[in-house]
């Protein structure tokens, strides 16, 4: 019985993602490959970093901008 409510309330939760997800599309970020503008910011140093800065000898740098929920 437990299972059972378990797995309506994550059916739930999905399809409620999805149907937001589908309403906020265009405004969630910019598109996948775009170009990043120039920024600098801190480090815990008090150092100015850019992005150029962050990238490197390979010129790779992955970041994760992550939503919390106190937006």
């Amino acid at each position: 019985m437990k299972i059972k409510k378990f797995l309506v309330v994550v059916a739930a939760l999905l399809l409620t993602g999805a149907v937001l997800g589908e309403e906020n599309k265009e405004t969630w970020g910019p598109e996948v490959g775009s170009d990043l503008p120039d920024l600098a910011v801190k480090d815990t140093e008090g150092n100015d970093r850019t992005v150029d800065d962050l990238r490197g000898e390979n010129k790779g740098l992955l970041i994760f901008f992550v939503k919390s929920s106190d937006w």
